[in-house]
């Protein structure tokens, strides 16, 4: 998934932000959201609420798409 997120913030970083958290050093985090699979997408909109969660791999336009999926528009 670093590649995916790396990628994305390549790509779209004027219209949003794919962050990693190691939660080893951030439990806080994975209790807050219940993570207890790795990887683990936490989808959140500009008001930070989470929109869409997701276990496993997610291929770059399968994140992509659930932003505009959500109203988020990200491609032109």
């Amino acid at each position: 998934m670093s590649k995916v997120l790396d990628s994305i913030n390549e790509k779209y970083s004027d219209k949003i932000l794919a962050e990693k958290i190691d939660l080893e050093d951030n439990r806080d985090i994975s209790i807050e959201f219940n993570v207890r699979y790795v990887p683990h997408l936490l989808l959140v909109d500009a008001e930070g609420k989470v929109f869409k969660q997701e276990i496993g791999y997610m291929q770059e336009e399968d994140v992509i798409q659930a932003f505009e999926d959500a109203g988020i528009k990200i491609k032109p």
